[in-house]
């Protein structure tokens, strides 16, 4: 056992194993994704396995040297067993490294009728712009085409008070209205189907298996009871039930901050920590299932950032006609938040499978930024990244592309945007590979 794995063995640490089988191969071959050697030689030579025999010698070699390389790719993470839970700790850098040359954009479109989307979500061949503003639901096609806006504002029957999120679930559409505290059942053209409402206050959502939601929000089973908590699991004709899981440990790095939010996963939900990327799979109950690490670090607000952010909430509050004293209170509670950066989120997964991605951005109150995505497979192996040129406002993925409502940083107008993902299909054999030897690993050593 090299010396300092003893070393964290006798601190009480569980060994760490990496996986770095890549000596042999020089950095610029690294930086490649290489064929198997069947792959190699079936594009440059023979038509028949004799003709591989009377190659040059020498051309055989390196062949073999690429092949080799490629069965083996670069990564310097680890996996380790906590409390029962497998851990992958990723490097910094990812499997792939950048991803530009495997994502071409497909399509853009901007609604004549949209006013200021928030949200996209995409299933089922359907692309859901969700428009809080304008109290209406676009759809668009996977090509592109803009088909229909629904709802209106109101309190009637398809109509929303204060809509804050819509996707679909199945054959119906999925509306959590704010303003009339229940969720609106709508088929797929509009048309009311049902309502189911709630004590409390939903803020947001998404479905589990079965017709089964995850609700988001601030519930009450009754007056005198205790909150359910943030999270509820919400079916018509049953009643509420909590969503539990066991916090974040904090951080040193992050000062106190802590932001983290639950997103979609299959068989459950998935938490992605917003200061550093952690990311930690939970089953439809809540339990702990599985965990994955990046090694990217905790971002700290600089003084700057931090006092032009304070100014302009202040000048905001001034004109919103609040008490004095409730303006105060909001600076002092954003002066402890503002320590540090939560710049990730928010966290997709593919339904089509293998890939997740999340988001990396400079956040609105310290200026913005272009765009960066985090491609993970569904093993927790960092995958690929990417950086596009304009800030997000949100996005999905689905069947292989990336949705996105930019953001013009001039006009500040909405844009609905496509993006192909091309990843070779080695890539994630390579994921599953390393995953796999570095699992090993940590079991023979233990």
């Amino acid at each position: 056992m090299p010396p300092h794995e003893r070393w964290r063995e006798l601190q009480g640490e569980t060994p760490r194993v990496s996986v770095n089988n890549h000596a042999r191969c020089s950095s610029d071959i690294q930086a490649r994704r290489l064929l198997p050697l069947r792959e190699v030689t079936s594009q440059i030579s023979p038509r028949n396995e004799d003709e591989l025999t009377r190659l040059n010698p020498l051309l055989l070699l390196v062949l073999l040297l690429l092949a080799a390389c490629s069965d083996a790719p670069p990564w310097t993470g680890f996996v380790e067993m906590r409390d029962g839970i497998e851990v992958i700790s990723n490097p910094g850098d990812p499997l792939l490294g950048e991803a530009q040359g495997f994502v071409s954009e497909l399509w853009a479109v901007q609604g004549s009728t949209w006013e200021n989307p928030s949200f996209v979500h995409a299933a089922s061949g359907l692309v859901t712009v969700v428009d809080p503003q304008a109290n209406r639901v676009h759809l668009v096609s996977t090509s592109g085409e803009t088909r229909v806006s629904l709802g209106r504002s109101g309190g009637g029957p398809g109509e929303f008070l204060r809509l804050l999120d819509a996707f679909r679930d199945g054959d119906r559409l999925v509306v959590i209205d704010g303003g009339k505290g229940s969720i609106e059942y709508l088929d797929i053209d509009g048309n009311y189907l049902s309502s189911l409402h709630l004590e409390g206050q939903a803020w947001g959502g998404f479905p589990l298996e079965g017709g089964t939601l995850l609700v988001k929000g601030e519930f009450l089973s009754d007056p005198s009871a205790e909150t359910y908590g943030d999270w509820v699991r919400v079916r018509e004709g049953s009643e509420p039930s909590a969503f539990t899981s066991q916090p974040l440990d904090p951080l040193p790095e992050e000062q106190g901050v802590q932001c983290s939010d639950l997103f979609s996963w299959p068989g459950g939900a998935a938490r992605l920590r917003f200061t550093t990327p952690q990311v930690q799979v939970l089953d439809g109950t809540g339990d702990l299932m599985m965990e994955s690490r990046i090694d990217l670090p905790v971002e700290a607000v600089s003084e700057t950032e931090r006092d032009l952010a304070l100014a302009d909430l202040r000048r905001r509050l001034s004109g919103s006609g609040y008490p004095p004293e409730f303006q105060q209170q909001n600076v002092i509670v954003m002066e402890e938040r503002w320590r540090v950066k939560c710049r990730f989120g928010p966290l997709r997964f593919d339904p089509s499978g293998r890939l997740a991605a999340f988001l990396e951005q400079n956040p609105d109150e310290f200026g913005s930024g272009n765009a960066t995505l985090h491609f993970l497979s569904q093993g927790g192996v960092y995958l690929a990244k990417a950086d596009f040129p304009a800030a997000w406002k949100d996005f999905t993925l689905d069947n292989g592309v990336v949705y996105a409502l930019t953001r013009d940083p001039t006009t500040d107008l909405i844009t609905l945007r496509a993006y192909r993902l091309n990843f070779p299909n080695s890539l994630f054999a390579d994921a599953a590979e390393v995953r796999e030897a570095a699992r090993q690993r940590t079991t023979g050593d233990q």
